[in-house]
């Protein structure tokens, strides 16, 4: 059976798209949630209100989260998650239903998160100070009512068995989320980019832009494949969008740039070649571990060598080159390496890496 066949069996709920066609804030978190694994380097796409609120599809699994925000000071307790309400749903309940694929099998391997502003309380402890709870681990009072009411709501023969099951407590305002999630969107680009992101304003309103494109998506989807192209952002589309961002507003870029068509302004065949292998860098760098791994390279030379290193930048990236060629791979250009020395070269004069 496959993951497609058993995500296309569970449950949906459109109403919440159909019935206001707008974008809640809670959705936003759902960047949070991309940029976290843009990080990891993991191949996904994230849904936005179909089954659940946000939706992380994996090559080998699915996760849910329900993103639930409460705008008093008190805790989320037990009772409220299994509490049922007039259709005789809990929150809870509904978000477990998920981890049943159409043959009634219970996959240990789906998670399944309650997202919210507020701290679980399971009768004993506040978890206050705790970003992510696993509920199998919670007080033990607290488990045995949380199974034997999802038990009863869901009519099982056989109980349940919490497993990547959790309760996560986020720092982002849910209320009003755009006050953190702009700030996490900047720390993110320099973390990833190593430059302070110019314009992020802008950056934020274009992916803010399309989860709120996607969450809206009304009308019927028929397939798989189709769900995941109207309903979903992977990270190529990010791939893209940050590539661009960066081609726009890194000055570096555009010294760079500078530097290729004026050093090479007789050469034709190397100025195309270093300006492609320039795209070429850019679009790999923040996903190719070995690239960053030669660009780290490229930084610790050179330091180790700032008193021993010729005196021309042209020099430099010759005889930088040579060394960091042999560290490459056969999919890594020489130009690529070249270009990389570049980079590295003009963020030390820019201040970015320290001697």
């Amino acid at each position: 059976m496959s993951l497609a066949d058993y995500y296309m069996n569970l449950p949906y709920d459109l109403s919440g798209s159909m019935a206001k066609n707008r974008f809640r804030n809670e959705i936003l978190w759902g960047l949070k949630k991309m940029l976290e694994l843009y990080r990891e380097n993991v191949e996904f796409t994230v849904v936005f209100d179909y089954s659940c609120d946000i939706e992380v599809h994996k090559e080998n699994c699915f996760e849910f989260y329900q993103v639930k925000t409460q705008n008093n000071n008190g805790t989320y307790t037990v009772e409220k998650l299994t509490k049922k309400n007039k259709s005789g749903d809990s929150i809870l309940g509904k978000l477990y239903r998920l981890k049943y694929n159409q043959m009634g099998e219970e996959c240990d391997e789906t998670v399944i998160s309650l997202v919210s502003n507020a701290p679980l309380n399971d009768g004993k402890k506040i978890h206050n100070n705790i970003e992510k709870v696993e509920l199998k681990d919670i007080e033990n009072r607290a488990i045995l009512l949380i199974k034997k009411s999802i038990k009863e709501e869901l009519k099982l023969e056989q109980g349940i068995t919490l497993e990547n099951s959790n309760f996560i407590k986020t720092g982002i305002d849910l209320i009003d989320p755009e006050k953190t999630l702009i700030g996490e969107t900047a720390l993110f680009f320099e973390e990833k980019f190593n430059c302070e992101p110019k314009k992020i304003n802008s950056l934020y309103r274009i992916l803010s832009s399309e989860i709120f494109n996607k969450a809206s998506f009304e009308l019927q989807l028929t397939s798989y494949e189709e769900l995941l192209k109207k309903k979903g952002i992977d990270n190529s589309f990010l791939d893209s969008v940050l590539n661009n961002y960066l081609e726009n507003t890194d000055n570096i870029i555009d010294t760079v740039k500078e530097f290729i068509n004026e050093e090479y302004k007789s050469d034709f065949r190397t100025r195309v070649k270093l300006n492609k292998a320039l795209s070429q860098v850019l679009r790999s760098l923040h996903s190719s571990k070995h690239l960053q791994y030669i660009e780290n390279e490229i930084i610790q030379y050179i330091k180790r060598n700032i008193n021993f290193i010729p005196g021309s930048d042209l020099e430099i990236i010759e005889v930088i080159s040579e060394k960091m060629n042999r560290k490459k791979t056969i999919e890594i250009s020489e130009e690529e390496i070249k270009v990389l020395v570049l980079l590295v070269l003009k963020r030390f004069v820019e201040g970015i890496y320290e001697l």
